[in-house]
């Protein structure tokens, strides 16, 4: 069951969190822009701007691979609220299912040349055609529905290296993501057909680009000076924000595409030809195992979760 923050906000948004920055984001966000009052668009991809009159939050069109993802930018916890609030409202009949797949990405800013980094700056979620974009470095505060939208057991979060994602939320903002699905070992399960094919399989471990090309069929723009961009910025560029769009927007579109193929009969050949028997079952979703520690707990309890903490993890990620 999800926490009473959800229910609160589905029953009129009650006691929702206002913004004590208001003035400075908006401001921020206004004077720096240079593209966001219009559109930029190259061939069937792009950004429009929908909605630009609010303190709280922008809204935009991103549009990549015939599709219009309307994309909400926002540091303040009631927007995440009603965006949480409406997903639950529209998809009840998956969640009831426990199928409703999200994508879900991070960014933080990078440290060159060192092994340490910083803390997440930039949460992305995403599904069917819309995208929440929640700088969590510079917001008022992290409200409890997003903890609880995370910790939804009915809710899969898909990803590459999601898990490592995970446990970077669960570091660095106390958020643990309950369920997980890693997009590389599915898609190699999935693409193959023998034990051995899939054990050498170049899918395993690869970064969301590789995957989208071989999956969809997409060319998938990540251009390295806005993956090394400053996200901890309170205004985020269209160039940012197209980036952390279709990095979650494709995330799900590879989950929902993979899930949907027939499992293959995988053979061993070790075994005469026998079908592998895989250590889990690919129709059910991946939990996420690993659990909040105890310190993580208590932290949430007194309301120090919150806060970010810098730590020498040295990030795997490469896509």
């Amino acid at each position: 069951m999800v926490g009473s923050s959800i229910q609160k906000v589905q029953n009129g948004l009650a006691d929702l969190s206002v913004s004590s920055k208001k003035g400075s984001w908006s401001d921020q966000m206004s004077s720096n822009s240079s593209t966001n009052e219009g559109s930029s668009y190259q061939g069937n991809q792009g950004i429009e701007v929908v909605d630009k009159s609010q303190n709280t939050h922008y809204t935009y069109n991103v549009y990549f691979d015939n599709e219009k993802i309307l994309t909400t930018v926002t540091h303040t916890a009631s927007v995440v609220d009603e965006w949480i609030a409406g997903v639950y409202t529209d998809f009840r009949s998956k969640l009831n299912k426990n199928n409703l797949v999200v994508g879900l990405d991070i960014e933080w800013k990078r440290i060159r040349e060192t092994s340490s980094r910083n803390p997440i700056a930039v949460l992305q979620l995403c599904l069917a055609h819309r995208c929440l974009i929640f700088q969590i470095s510079v917001c008022d505060n992290i409200p409890k529905s997003l903890s609880d939208f995370l910790s939804d057991v009915r809710i899969n979060f898909a990803g590459a290296g999601i898990d490592g994602d995970a446990t970077k939320l669960l570091t660095d903002h106390g958020l643990y993501v309950a369920r997980t699905e890693e997009l590389g070992p599915l898609a190699a399960y999935k693409l193959t057909k023998t034990v051995g094919d899939y054990r050498k399989s170049w899918l395993y471990k690869e970064g969301l680009m590789k995957l989208a090309k071989e999956v969809l069929n997409i060319e998938l723009p990540k251009r390295r000076f806005v993956q090394l961009s400053n996200w901890e910025n309170g205004f985020l560029s269209d160039e940012q924000i197209e980036y952390a769009c279709l990095d979650a927007l494709v995330s799900y579109k590879l989950a929902i595409n993979l899930m949907s193929r027939g499992n293959p009969v995988h053979i061993d050949e070790r075994r005469q030809g026998e079908p592998k028997k895989f250590w889990r079952n690919f129709d059910e979703p991946k939990k996420f195992d690993e659990k909040p520690t105890k310190q993580v707990v208590s932290d949430k309890a007194n309301g120090k979760a919150n806060g970010s903490k810098a730590n020498g993890t040295k990030s795997k990620r490469t896509n």
